[in-house]
């Protein structure tokens, strides 16, 4: 086995629980690191600030024990070539809980209702041990449930970039107690495997993936928070070990937003690992923008929370004011009463004005009768001429054919050719005696008498 994986093997089977060893009676040390860490939003803290820090006299015995227990297994012959190393561990160990401290702020007008602050101190052994004390993070829940968990890093030599875990986030073999109440947020060792899991192999080839596979494009929240240049710009300020050089990989990790939908929230955690005074300003201003975008970015449908009818809340959680239908009502009734006066009228009133309206006729406007439209009408169906209707002479016959009228003597229609007969001459007859109208005999009897006049003349000569 080699020394690396022989070192591993002997750090984890310590498990070292910072948690118990967390007190609420900080030293100077742990609150001077906690007033850094606050002074930045301290307008906006709405309460008491709950302040834990390491102390190794709190769990003394624990510590004496796992103390003794390591010690006992350094003297197997396995660990001959790393004793130094294991034994120098060992001894700061203690220096590890006393820089650990947590801090819950409760805030107002911010994106979550409690900031949580903590110092990540850790123990790295490569040919020596290297204590580092100055990373920190901050972390808090937003009222919203993204639709995946996504991750903020750098890829050596390319722009840092936002992507998505395309599965499970590697906890290393953590779980958490879902039966245990209270936010988790709340609880230490669960953000601590969230934390670890930065450095997993794992998570960061989740990032390399998505950076050369997918070419950072694709993923709908991804895309959303990479167009926006201010939150890009604050976000890379957040320092890593890649910066430092502290860092075998080309790959680092310093944020994510990892939806927890049981709770219908979405765990935002940034960490730092500058060594700056100005560590705290930049990973507080990169936490903030990076949960307020979060809170706008595309969520699945039903993934955000039904808020209640009776209370409106903002998404850091803050209450909003809200009314009731009887407030609303009550108010709208005082508004009415402050209104200056005004006549009113009552429905009747109304009707009356409205057939009163209808049936007046304004002055001077010209008024027909009946009988004149109707004549009207009339003339107008004449093309608006008022020209008498025109009949024929009692003594003028029709066309039996066309209906032409026919003038005395006449012995055929000009219209038709239709000659005309004495049936013509006989209907014509009955039709002016039936009217009882007195007519001259018609001018054909003459000129038959003339043709028979004609042909005695004739026959004479």
């Amino acid at each position: 086995m080699s020394e690396a994986k022989l070192i591993s093997i002997f750090i984890q089977n310590l498990q070292i629980r910072v948690e118990d060893y967390l007190v609420e009676e900080i030293t100077d040390m742990q609150k001077e690191i906690i007033d850094d860490a606050t002074f930045i939003f301290k307008e906006n803290i709405a309460g008491e600030i709950r302040s834990f820090g390491g102390s190794v006299k709190k769990n003394e015995e624990k510590f004496d024990q796992m103390i003794k227990e390591a010690s006992e297994e350094l003297k197997k012959e396995k660990y001959q070539d790393v004793k130094k190393i294991l034994k120098d561990y060992l001894k700061h160990i203690s220096e590890l809980i006393i820089k650990s401290c947590v801090a819950i702020i409760p805030v107002k007008e911010l994106p979550w209702e409690e900031v949580i602050f903590r110092t990540i101190p850790r123990l790295e052994v490569k040919e020596k041990v290297e204590f580092i004390d100055h990373p920190i993070a901050y972390y808090g829940e937003i009222k919203c449930v993204l639709g995946k968990t996504i991750l903020f890093g750098k890829v050596k030599d390319s722009d840092p970039l936002f992507a998505p875990v395309m599965g499970n986030l590697d906890l290393g073999g953590y779980n958490i107690d879902d039966s245990l109440k209270g936010p988790k947020s709340h609880h230490y060792p669960y953000v601590s495997a969230i934390l670890n899991s930065f450095d997993s192999v794992v998570t960061q080839n989740q990032l390399a993936k998505y950076h050369e596979d997918y070419q950072r494009h694709g993923d709908p929240i991804c895309d959303f928070l990479m167009e926006d240049e201010d939150l890009l710009k604050v976000m890379e300020k957040v320092s890593s070990n890649l910066e430092f050089g502290r860092t075998s990989s080309d790959i680092v990790i310093s944020s994510i937003a990892l939806p927890i939908p049981t709770d219908k929230i979405t765990l935002m955690i940034v960490s730092n690992e500058s060594d700056s005074q100005d560590k705290y300003t930049q990973c507080f201003e990169a936490f903030l923008k990076f949960s307020a975008a979060s809170c706008q970015a595309p969520s699945p449908p039903g993934a955000q929370e039904v808020q209640s009818s009776e209370v409106i809340r903002t998404p850091g959680g803050q209450e909003m004011k809200a009314w009731t239908a009887e407030e609303l009502a009550e108010e709208a009734k005082k508004r009415l009463d402050a209104q200056p006066s005004m006549p009113t009228w009552t429905e009747e009133e109304l009707s009356k004005f409205t057939e009163e309206r209808g049936s007046g006729i304004p002055e001077g406007m010209e008024v027909w009768t009946e009988e004149e439209l109707l004549n009207l009408a009339e003339k107008r169906r004449g093309g608006g001429l008022n020209i008498p209707e025109w009949k024929p002479d009692d003594d003028m016959l029709e066309c039996q054919n066309c209906g032409y009228t026919l003038r005395p003597g006449w012995k055929k229609c000009p219209i038709c050719d239709t000659p005309v007969n004495d049936d013509t001459k006989e209907e014509t007859k009955e039709e002016v005696n039936s009217g009882d109208v007195q007519s001259e005999q018609p001018p054909n009897d003459n000129v038959k008498e003339e043709e028979d006049s004609g042909d005695e003349k004739g026959n004479s000569s």
